[in-house]
């Protein structure tokens, strides 16, 4: 191939296909709309779309990034260059090692599609990674000549890293016998756990997790991750490999590897296929050893739009409704991980203006917001949600999102932020809506207060979504229905309407592929505020909130339901007790 004209290079994708009238001005622009709001590569939404080619795309990414084209025939491949890359990658990644050159691996490649491989190899392998084109039929060949046919896994991996470590000596540091902080550094920098770590990061985020887990128990060790709320297995290492794993992990957070007698925190800044990502990790020791828990947070994924946080059009028309008031306060509920901030982001989203000032405090930052000033809550040095925010009134923002208010202080400096002309957005841990209000009481906040700033509770919870490819309708059984808490009267209405269920396929997790979130939208009245400050009971004020309009998270699940969205077994864990 030709080397293309620098100018030719620097173009981006849409232009080039506009050049060779490929695409329509039209399709670009909805192409870069999809690919806006999902965050994925324009190339692959195009393709999606049926806007384009497979083929004509990869000939076309090959042109705008200058990749090589090569004949895998024409190379004579030494096998101590095969030995750097174990049979599971190279088959995972669907590629070949050609050569290693001054740290630098030459691998071929037959998807230009495919732009996170070399970075994901690279990561893991920690070589910096050419990329040559070649026909995907060639590579089949090459791997099937140097690795075999047998299939592989993330198992088969562990075994080819396992290989490389000095066992001895993580053994005696996991006995305690040279516990000093050089041995267990040099443990932890061994090359093939250093890929291991990488290795675990990488299947990590590329299946989207939320978690990672590091379990020790008497006879295991057991890795698990968290994907669409679900635990799943990940890989079961060998405990001296488990445990070097440990140390990378401590070291690379910032922690006293060292000490494995008290909980610790730490936090690890990583680049992984082109992400950035937060993670925040945690340790607690254990009859075993320790337990190490790691929260991902994906700084470059999109922030959503209102209209795909999972919200149908009623829901979306209340949100809507209760951002239009310039000050009050916004709270979104419910428990950990249920995705209040990814809500309360995509209503930020909506108001976020070149004539608004936004400012965020949270612990931590989960999204980067265009125009808004994002600050990182600091403990340690006195920086809480609460002093952050007295600072943050003196800044003149119109608009302020206050992680979460966890005492008395916090609520009572949003409340005030709010009465004073400010639109407030913050996250709270309660059941249900109604229950936010008596759970503000309960901090000593005046009921008066509450009834004079907040204008909209919006509750949730996170369920998996039915996988499109498999899922099938049925008619479920009455003991199905009763676990949603449905009288006989209702059961016999809803027989009426569809119901669906997941099958499995090799798309999906179970039958299950993301996740939605199901709402209750409390919106302030005159009535229901009149009940809570007669200290009318819970129940009265909930049905008084439901009489005003509120749909709860039951009616929610069921028209999600209905629409083949989600389960029955999906809604019913979810909202039992708070129907």
């Amino acid at each position: 191939m030709s080397p293309l004209p620098v100018e030719t290079k620097k173009k981006m994708l849409g232009q080039i296909l506009m050049e060779r009238n490929l695409i329509a001005e039209d399709q670009l622009r909805i192409g870069l709309e999809e690919h806006q709001r999902t965050g994925k590569f324009l190339g692959r939404t195009l393709v999606d779309l049926h806007f384009i080619d497979e083929k004509v795309l990869r000939k076309v990414l090959s042109i705008q990034s200058g990749i090589e084209a090569i004949k895998l025939q024409d190379y004579k491949i030494n096998l101590e260059v095969i030995k750097k890359m174990p049979a599971a990658l190279a088959k995972t990644y669907h590629t070949i090692p050609l050569k290693l050159e001054n740290e630098t691996l030459t691998i071929a490649v037959g998807d230009a599609l495919n732009i996170s491989a070399h970075d994901d190899i690279s990561f893991i392998l920690g070589y910096k990674i050419k990329v040559v084109l070649a026909d995907s039929t060639e590579i089949e060949k090459m791997i099937e000549k140097y690795y075999g046919t047998e299939t592989t896994n993330i198992e088969d991996l562990m075994k080819w890293l396992d290989k490389g470590t000095s066992t001895g000596t993580m053994l005696a540091a996991r006995r305690g016998e040279l516990a000093n902080i050089t041995t267990l550094e040099e443990i932890a920098s061994q090359a093939p756990v250093v890929s291991l770590f990488n290795l675990v990061l990488v299947q990590t985020v590329k299946d989207n997790a939320t978690d990672l887990h590091l379990e020790p128990f008497e006879n295991d060790f057991r890795v698990r991750y968290r994907v669409d709320g679900m635990l799943y297995d990940l890989i079961h290492p060998s405990p001296d490999l488990a445990f070097a794993l440990f140390c990378r992990f401590k070291i690379m957070a910032g922690m006293d590897i060292a000490e494995r007698r008290v909980p610790q925190d730490g936090r690890i800044e990583l680049a992984i296929g082109g992400r950035e990502v937060d993670l925040r990790v945690n340790t607690i020791p254990t009859v075993f050893g320790e337990c190490l828990s790691v929260r991902i947070l994906d700084r470059g994924k999109s922030v959503l739009e209102i209209e795909n946080v999972g919200l149908l059009e009623s829901g979306v028309a209340k949100a809507e409704k209760i951002i239009k008031n310039p000050q009050g306060i916004i709270l979104a509920t419910g428990p950990t991980g249920c995705g209040k901030t990814t809500t309360l982001y995509a209503l930020l989203r909506k108001l976020n203006s070149v004539d608004v000032k936004i400012i965020t405090t949270e612990d931590p930052v989960e999204y980067l917001l265009d125009g808004a000033v994002q600050v990182p809550i600091n403990a340690k040095i006195g920086l809480t949600f609460g002093s952050t925010l007295r600072h943050i009134l003196r800044q003149d923002p119109d608009i302020i999102l206050v992680g979460e208010i966890r005492d008395l202080e916090t609520a009572e400096i949003a409340i005030q932020a709010s009465l004073t002309g400010h639109l407030v957005l913050s996250t709270l841990h309660t059941n249900d809506a109604p229950s936010t209000i008596t759970r503000l009481i309960d901090m000593d906040v005046e009921p008066f207060l509450l009834a004079s700033s907040i204008i909209g509770v919006i509750a949730q919870r996170l369920l998996r979504i039915l996988c499109p490819k498999c899922r099938e309708e049925y008619q479920p059984d009455d003991a199905k229905l009763l676990e949603l808490g449905l009288t006989p009267e209702q059961i016999k209405e809803e027989r009426e309407k569809p119901f669906y269920r997941s099958t499995g396929c090799p798309f999906c997790k179970g039958g299950y592929k993301g996740q939605t979130a199901i709402f209750e939208i409390l919106l302030s009245t005159e009535g229901f505020w009149k009940l809570v400050l007669e200290k009318r009971p819970t129940g009265e004020i909930r049905k008084k909130a439901i009489e005003d309009g509120m749909k709860t998270l039951l009616d929610d699940g069921l028209e999600k339901i209905h629409k083949g969205i989600t389960s029955i077994e999906e809604v019913s864990k979810e909202v039992h007790g708070y129907a």
